[in-house]
C-alpha cells in the first residue's frame, strides 16, 4: 500500500499562489533581516510568520502551507534564490508499487494544473521529463537540471513554468520530483513542488 505523506487539495494550492499575487518580490529576492521583531514585521507584510530561522527562512502563510527560503549561499541568510513548498507527497512501500506511484503523481499534477490556471494563466511550457520542449538551462548553475541527468531520472517527471513580464516578478515551477532514479529494488518517492525563483538573466 502507498504512503500519503502530503496531501494539499488543489483548492489550497491555488489559494497559496493567490495568496503570492501581491507579494513584493524585489523585497523577497534582498532577504529578510535578521531574527527579532523585523523578521516579524518583515514576514508580516506577507501574510506570513516565522516558524524556523535556522540555516534557511521557513514560514506559513496565511492559509496554511509552510513556506521555505532558500538562500543564494548556503552559510548566508540573504539574498533569496527560491522560495517554494512541497503539496503532495507520495511513498511506495513495496517495489511492486512504483508504477502505481508515478500514475498517481501524474493524474494529482494534472488536477493541480487545472487549479493553477486560473490563477496564473497558461504556462509557456507544460509537460513531461522526455517532451521535446521541455526547456533546456542556460548554464550549468541553472535551476533546471541538466538534459542527461533529467533524462536518465525521468526528473522533474511532470513540469509546468509560468514567467512573469515583470523584471521584478517571479519564475513560478510546478514540478513532480522523483529524485535520483532507484535501484532495482528501490522504492519510488515522489513530490509535487512548487518553487518560485527570480527573473532569469540569460
Amino acid at each position: 500500500m502507498t504512503t500519503l505523506r502530503i496531501d494539499r487539495s488543489p483548492e489550497q494550492l491555488a489559494q497559496e499562489l493567490r495568496g503570492l499575487e501581491h507579494v513584493d518580490w524585489p523585497a523577497v529576492w534582498a532577504g529578510p533581516p535578521n531574527p527579532g521583531q523585523a523578521l516579524d514585521d518583515w514576514c508580516a507584510l506577507f501574510g506570513w510568520k516565522p516558524t524556523s530561522a535556522e540555516r534557511v527562512l521557513t514560514v506559513r502563510s496565511a492559509a496554511g502551507q509552510s513556506i521555505e527560503l532558500t538562500p543564494v549561499r548556503e552559510a548566508g541568510w540573504a539574498p533569496i534564490r527560491q522560495l517554494g513548498w512541497t503539496s503532495w507527497k507520495l511513498s511506495a512501500d513495496n517495489v511492486s508499487e512504483n508504477d502505481e506511484v508515478l500514475t498517481q503523481a501524474a493524474e494529482t499534477w494534472a488536477a493541480y494544473m487545472a487549479a493553477a490556471r486560473p490563477v496564473l494563466g497558461e504556462p509557456v511550457f507544460a509537460g513531461a521529463w522526455d517532451d521535446p520542449a521541455f526547456p533546456e538551462p542556460p548554464h550549468d548553475r541553472h535551476w533546471l537540471m541538466p538534459r542527461d541527468i533529467r533524462m536518465e531520472d525521468m526528473d522533474p517527471y511532470r513540469m509546468a513554468l509560468w514567467r512573469e513580464n515583470s523584471p521584478e516578478g517571479r519564475v513560478t515551477v510546478l514540478t513532480v520530483d522523483l529524485g535520483p532514479a532507484p535501484s532495482p529494488r528501490g522504492l519510488r518517492r515522489t513530490l509535487i513542488e512548487v518553487n518560485c525563483y527570480p527573473p532569469e538573466v540569460v
